[in-house]
């Protein structure tokens, strides 16, 4: 079994154009991705594959992706979705301490702890941001990029209903846009997810993110863009 899941990520590599070091780091995501079953996961249509046989988790993510649809005012990105029940799984399909994890625009994988609503939203959000601006993914800063997943998942761990969503003081949650992310995040506290939410939360109730999209994939420098 080890040697077909390293067969099977070494050609599902080669299709996504990873190079060897790649491959090395991302072989049991992509081969999870490539062959769920492998892994022990079943599939329970739509592309949601989850260690129990439960629908409920078809549910869950059919729910999440349509709080993107929404947003979006459709959905462009199509992903496979692998949900775990147990940590041991998590780690063999290649997860770690996070909750979720967007595998580039193509998979989502679902640790025990994310295998909500809220978060498979949040991570379908990032699957959809770089399919809608394809290769120019890389100028969005990571604070936009976390920050616009917040929004459109709706979390309320970082965000208040009504018109202004802010739940920390708005000059305070600018300092996000000047700090290198993982700063922002720095000993895994959710300071910074609460702070680009914020600031995204603004930008987006002024600003047409289609727009932005269009923008940047012209060549727009992501400055401009955003103004």
């Amino acid at each position: 079994m080890p040697k077909r899941r390293w067969i099977v990520a070494l050609a599902v590599a080669v299709l996504l154009g990873a190079g060897a070091g790649t491959v090395a780091v991302a072989a049991p995501s992509v081969a999870a991705v490539a062959c769920p079953w492998c892994y022990g996961l079943t599939g329970l249509g739509g592309g949601v594959y989850a260690e129990r046989d439960d629908d409920s988790y078809r549910t869950m993510a059919d729910a999440a992706g349509q709080r993107v649809e929404r947003f979006y005012g459709g959905r462009q990105a199509h992903a496979r979705v692998l949900i775990c029940t147990t940590d041991a799984c998590y780690r063999r399909i290649g997860g770690g301490g996070e909750k979720g994890r967007a595998l580039r625009n193509r998979a989502l994988l679902l640790s025990p702890a994310g295998a909500t609503e809220t978060i498979a939203a949040h991570e379908f959000a990032h699957l959809e941001l770089h399919e809608r601006l394809g290769d120019a993914r890389g100028k969005v800063p990571h604070w936009f990029d976390e920050g616009l997943a917040v929004v459109v998942s709706d979390d309320p761990r970082y965000l208040r209903s009504g018109s202004d969503r802010c739940l920390v003081p708005y000059d305070e949650a600018l300092t996000v846009t000047r700090v290198d992310w993982a700063a922002a995040a720095a000993g895994g506290t959710d300071r910074g997810y609460l702070l680009a939410g914020c600031v995204v939360s603004r930008w987006v109730a002024a600003h047409d993110v289609h727009k932005m999209v269009a923008d940047l994939r012209d060549g727009m420098p992501f400055e401009d863009a955003l103004s």
